[in-house]
């Protein structure tokens, strides 16, 4: 893989960017995401998600991404209503935050990865209530759906000292690419046009009549 070189790109307070080159002359982004809590007011979350939404518009489409970070919602686990946002092993259930995470999911094609492998749930929480104990996932590693076959597994660390009551979370890609398009050579067009000529046309048949006379000749033979 080429050395990096760009820099970390600070969108704003919540959001970041960097952009990695891959081999072929190919990219891939980055995104290092910190949500507003559930507590906040409307604006602030509709100011962070439309700040996400022309960050991902961006991004060229082929170019491949990846979304880390603390999206502080819950995206809970009905893969019907989200087909092809969540997989079939979520948790929990879902709440405001999460639909909205869901909803900008499904508009950009995106897929979340925590929720993709079946995996204990201590694997898949990122995060514990301090009083009811309960489990919860808040933090996602999601990419672009054409993309989940690069992806290993995306799972919590249980145990990591990271300074935060949230789990690390870890998450293995393969990247894998297409293979280019081949240049065809152009097939050899015929000339109709140039058959409104007599002169053309009965040349024609007479080579025509030579071939077909030729190939009889040596199957007699």
């Amino acid at each position: 893989i080429p050395l990096i070189t760009e820099s970390p790109v600070g969108i704003n307070e919540r959001l970041m960017s960097l952009r990695f080159p891959l081999s072929k002359g190919r990219f891939m982004t980055v995104l290092s995401v910190y949500a507003p809590t559930l507590a906040a007011d409307d604006v602030t979350k509709d100011s962070f998600y439309d700040c996400l939404r022309g960050t991902l518009q961006s991004i060229p489409p082929l170019e491949k991404l990846i979304i880390l970070g603390d999206f502080n919602a819950r995206v809970g686990s009905n893969h019907r209503v989200w087909e092809g946002v969540i997989g079939k092993h979520g948790i929990g259930s879902l709440n405001g935050n999460g639909f909205r995470l869901l909803s900008l999911s499904s508009e950009f094609g995106l897929v979340i990865t925590n929720t993709l492998f079946q995996q204990r749930n201590q694997r898949k929480a990122t995060w514990m209530h301090s009083r009811s104990k309960h489990l919860h996932l808040l933090d996602y590693v999601i990419t672009r759906s054409r993309d989940v076959g690069d992806v290993h597994i995306t799972r919590a660390m249980r145990g990591a000292e990271c300074c935060t009551d949230h789990r690390l979370v870890i998450s293995l890609f393969q990247l894998c690419f297409a293979p280019p398009l081949r240049k065809q050579k152009p097939t050899k067009r015929l000339n109709v046009r140039a058959c409104k000529s007599a002169d053309v046309r009965s040349s024609l048949r007479q080579e025509i009549y030579e071939a077909l006379r030729s190939e009889a000749t040596s199957s007699s033979a």
